[in-house]
């Protein structure tokens, strides 16, 4: 009987501790369809594909701020 559930993500075996989070978020039909034929071409996951176009939005975007989109951190909310 063949193993079910899902591969492992790519992104884990680089051997790096990248923290994977799971999200939802609503995206055109089209770049569906475009995702998983670049997929099928690349032999990519879809995970590893969106997080490329991730990386090269924030890219974009990064130098129009002072603020470091990729190391944020959370604000300690305890009062003190």
């Amino acid at each position: 009987m063949a193993v079910r559930g899902r591969k492992p993500l790519g992104l884990r075996r680089d051997g790096s501790d990248t923290v994977l989070v799971k999200r939802n978020y609503y995206i055109e039909d089209r770049y569906v369809r475009a995702l998983a034929v670049l997929s099928a071409l690349t032999g990519k996951e879809l995970s590893l594909l969106v997080n490329e176009a991730l990386q090269d939005l924030v890219q974009k975007y990064q130098p129009m701020t002072d603020i470091d989109l990729l190391n944020l951190k959370g604000l300690d909310a305890r009062p003190r």
